[in-house]
């Protein structure tokens, strides 16, 4: 039976134009809902942050900040 936790959370804390460096959410892969759900209350805060798959790499969020950024 397939896991239905593959979902990751990264995200870029602080000021997008000072800081660069990537850090993953701590709970590791997660549903997508609750990757989604997490995302938003990161992106509450005007940081960088993108869901992505854990194999594929497929991005699933992005926040405005991180959309702008790329």
């Amino acid at each position: 039976m397939a896991t239905q936790k593959n979902w990751i959370i990264k995200y870029v804390a602080g000021n997008p134009a000072m800081f660069t460096r990537v850090t993953t959410d701590a709970a590791g892969p997660v549903r997508r809902s609750e990757a989604l759900a997490g995302a938003e209350k990161v992106a509450a805060n005007g940081w960088r942050v993108w869901v992505e798959h854990a194999v594929t790499g497929e991005r699933i969020f992005e926040s405005d900040v991180e959309k702008s950024f790329t």
